[in-house]
């Protein structure tokens, strides 16, 4: 009997071809932004400092911003990796420290239809754009979107197939948001030449690298668990 299987994925520079979040950053924001970022890799600035203080950096008119997110791609292998997820009835989920108000219109472009949790961004005319990040975890507090609370909500939950009790926890990412998740997937794939790679290799953690979805499709495929 085939075993069932979770899936849990990350957006920026994993679902998305480039990392959308940080070529925004370097489109529209000023000087400065790169402190910030290495501050918040430190763990000196949460997530929501971090965004905030990077956001007003920057000088982005929404309409500005919706021409930018026009020109994202996605991996393009990954329309295969969903469709090939839902005929075997794995369900993905796609977690993100990024923000919804580029997730939104790219998924929307592409007909992809799939549960995500991210940041919302809100514009206000005399204060610019304003960070909400109603996924943290308020007992860390390092990210706006708390990946691993998320996941182990999910793997928590009752199978939907009480003959198939025993689910494979997949978990896909490039990044330095993805180090906690990492730890409690039983199959990580991580990018390679990218910081969650070097993690994993550091951390000990088993880990799969690949450069597209397609790589992981052969490998899933590959090692599709059964139960007898």
């Amino acid at each position: 009997m085939k075993q069932s299987m979770i899936i849990f994925t990350d957006f920026d520079g994993t679902i998305s071809a480039q990392d959308v979040c940080a070529t925004m950053v370097q489109r529209f924001a000023a000087p400065g932004w790169q402190e910030l970022n290495r501050l918040w890799e430190a763990g000196k600035l949460s997530t929501k400092e971090c965004a905030q203080q990077t956001l007003d950096l920057m000088s982005m008119p929404p309409a500005e911003f919706d021409a930018f997110v026009e020109k994202q791609e996605i991996d393009p292998y990954f329309i295969d990796f969903t469709v090939w997820a839902k005929e075997q009835g794995y369900p993905i989920y796609i977690l993100s420290d990024g923000y919804h108000n580029y997730i939104t219109p790219m998924l929307a472009r592409y007909n992809i239809r799939l549960p995500f949790y991210a940041n919302p961004m809100h514009y206000r005319q005399r204060r610019g754009w304003q960070i909400e990040t109603p996924y943290e975890n308020p007992r860390c507090g390092r990210c706006g979107v708390c990946k691993s609370k998320i996941m182990l909500d999910f793997m928590l939950e009752p199978p939907p197939d009480p003959m198939q009790p025993n689910r494979l926890n997949v978990y896909i990412g490039d990044g330095h948001s993805d180090r906690c998740p990492a730890n409690f997937g039983d199959l990580v794939f991580a990018r390679a030449n990218r910081s969650l790679a070097a993690y994993c290799a550091r951390e000990g953690i088993p880990a799969q690298l690949y450069n597209n979805f397609q790589d992981i499709l052969k490998i899933l495929k590959r090692e599709q668990p059964c139960s007898s």
